[in-house]
């Protein structure tokens, strides 16, 4: 096995006991089922990047070929979730234990894992700024399905930026263009950055 595919073993492992004991401990505390679980959990844009990069890993550490600007956009999903957890999140939990563990996974270990790989591992330099706007489609995604998700099903809104009960249409409109103003603005870092790395991955012969 390449160094490209153990790392991306590596992770995929990692996501995959990293979710897993989360949801586990939630159906152990609250005593509910799987399938109520798994719906809570995937309110958050956090849990559904952290898989997106966990699949992603586990197709490339089986011999399959990910198009790099699949895993850039990743990058940049992955990237906005910690940074805006630390920023914005961090100072406000006072996790304890396995939660403190899960919670540093989620938000930090697997972000920086992920950003490592891609740095070492991914092809960069045929990145252009047009690729920015496939990125976009995710974060926009996850949007519309929380609020679908909020208004007609549960109620309940994961992120107070989206709540369009509290906040009118219009300011949530517009809350949700200077979010995708922000991706876009880190999109174009990596972009940048990919471009003044070089053709090549780090390790030449880390293609699988």
């Amino acid at each position: 096995m390449t160094g490209k595919r153990l790392c991306a073993a590596f992770l995929a492992l990692a996501v995959c006991l990293t979710i897993v004991t989360r949801v586990w401990l939630r159906i152990d505390r609250y005593d509910i089922g799987l399938l109520e679980t798994l719906a809570f959990n995937y309110r958050y844009f956090t849990i559904w990047t952290n898989t997106l990069v966990g699949l992603t890993c586990a197709w490339v550490a089986l011999g399959g070929r990910e198009p790099s600007k699949v895993q850039a956009g990743l990058l940049l999903s992955i990237s906005m979730v910690a940074i805006v957890y630390h920023v914005l999140l961090a100072h406000l939990r006072d996790y304890q234990g396995i939660d403190m563990v899960i919670d540093l996974m989620l938000h930090t270990l697997i972000p920086l894992g992920f950003a490592c790989y891609w740095l070492v591992f991914v092809q960069k330099a045929d990145l252009r700024f047009p690729d920015i706007l496939p990125w976009l489609i995710l974060p926009l995604l996850y949007c519309i399905v929380a609020m679908v998700r909020a208004g007609f099903f549960d109620g309940r809104y994961p992120y107070h930026f989206l709540n369009l009960n509290e906040l009118g249409s219009l300011r949530t409109g517009i809350n949700i263009f200077g979010l995708l103003v922000v991706f876009s603005g880190f999109g174009a870092l990596i972009v940048w950055a990919g471009q003044r790395l070089g053709r090549r991955p780090v390790f030449a012969g880390s293609q699988p």
